[in-house]
């Protein structure tokens, strides 16, 4: 038999069908999104990031498969910000301070009794001065900040029979904190005994007496478990804690218009639910474990402005040094504070 040119074309067309519809289906391959979270999935970091995967699926359906870990089941809380930049993550969401190894600076937005509620801290998000401040260095490193999620304020949980209610009463306790010297200076300040570990390895360091306690937010000592641990919490509120929505910068400009539009729409969802769930939980687990048998301790206003005194100075060392006048000026100004 044989082939005529019009059969020869047709043949031809078939073929290129063919590598197209392959094309189409490459093309078509789900995007995988995977997201570390260092919290346990009850707390409220945790039931976010389970808002924002939702969100993502109802919005994107059979174009993204998301990834997501919880527990720092892919990283360790000091591991996380690696691998995002090593592109092994597309999201995490530590606390601020997790990123001050990329942009120093923002040692600043933990310093004690400063950006002390969500709208002082939303402020000084929104204001670009401050902005400019750590956003063009993280972008530097391959990290974007896409958004700020609530965690809550940090409080002092400790094992032992006596309250802590003043910087005299927690001299030489050994207490967990993260890494980042706004966290270990201010706890120096007030006599403690700062030890850096892993929020996923603080249980087994409480048990075994490595740490008598930790400074973080209520909804984290409910959700990890670790409320069963301790005898006290003391509502020192010393910091509000944030976390930073990071992703790669390469991969979050890689994606398509309509996949980043649809993730970028789940995010504000997930944060406006954080947002409005936040406050409430974190008020609420205080009181659940007040009925577990933990003892809870409220600073009357002398006591208050005895942990101020103390932890205040450390705005000198970590405040202008690092950020400048200029953004040192602004965040007093938010804040309402003065020297």
């Amino acid at each position: 038999m044989k082939y005529t040119g019009k059969l020869r074309l047709t043949l031809a067309g078939v073929l290129m069908a063919g590598v197209a519809f392959g094309a189409t289906v490459a093309q078509a391959a789900p995007i995988k999104i995977i997201m570390s979270d260092d919290s346990a999935k009850v707390s409220l970091k945790g039931q976010t990031f389970e808002k924002f995967a939702e969100e993502i699926r109802n919005r994107l359906g059979d174009k993204v498969v998301v990834d997501l870990q919880h527990s720092s089941t892919l990283f360790a809380q000091s591991e996380q910000v690696q691998g995002l930049q090593l592109n092994a993550v597309n999201f995490i969401a530590p606390t601020t301070g997790t990123y001050a190894s990329l942009a120093k600076g923002m040692n600043a937005f933990n310093l004690p009794f400063l950006l002390d509620t969500p709208e002082k801290f939303s402020a000084a998000m929104k204001d670009e001065t401050i902005r400019n401040m750590f956003v063009p260095a993280l972008e530097a490193k391959n990290v974007e900040p896409v958004a700020f999620w609530i965690n809550g304020p940090r409080v002092l949980g400790y094992t032992g029979t006596k309250a802590v209610l003043t910087p005299a009463d927690i001299a030489g306790m050994k207490i967990r904190v993260q890494s980042a010297p706004v966290y270990v200076k201010t706890f120096a300040a007030v006599g403690a005994n700062p030890v850096s570990v892993n929020w996923g390895e603080a249980p087994t360091a409480l048990q075994t007496g490595v740490i008598d306690g930790a400074e973080v937010t209520p909804n984290a000592w409910k959700g990890s478990g670790m409320y069963e641990m301790i005898d006290h919490l003391t509502l020192t509120n010393h910091m509000y804690s944030y976390y930073m929505v990071g992703t790669s910068k390469s991969w979050w400009d890689g994606l398509p218009d309509d996949v980043r539009t649809g993730i970028a729409d789940a995010l504000k969802a997930a944060t406006d639910w954080n947002i409005e769930n936040g406050l409430k939980m974190n008020s609420d687990d205080v009181e659940f474990m007040r009925q577990k048998g933990v003892e809870i301790h409220t600073l009357d206003d002398a006591q208050h402005a005895q942990w101020v005194s103390k932890m205040k100075p450390v705005w000198k060392e970590l405040g202008e040094p690092l950020v400048g006048k200029e953004v040192m000026t602004r965040l007093k100004e938010i804040a309402g504070a003065a020297d």
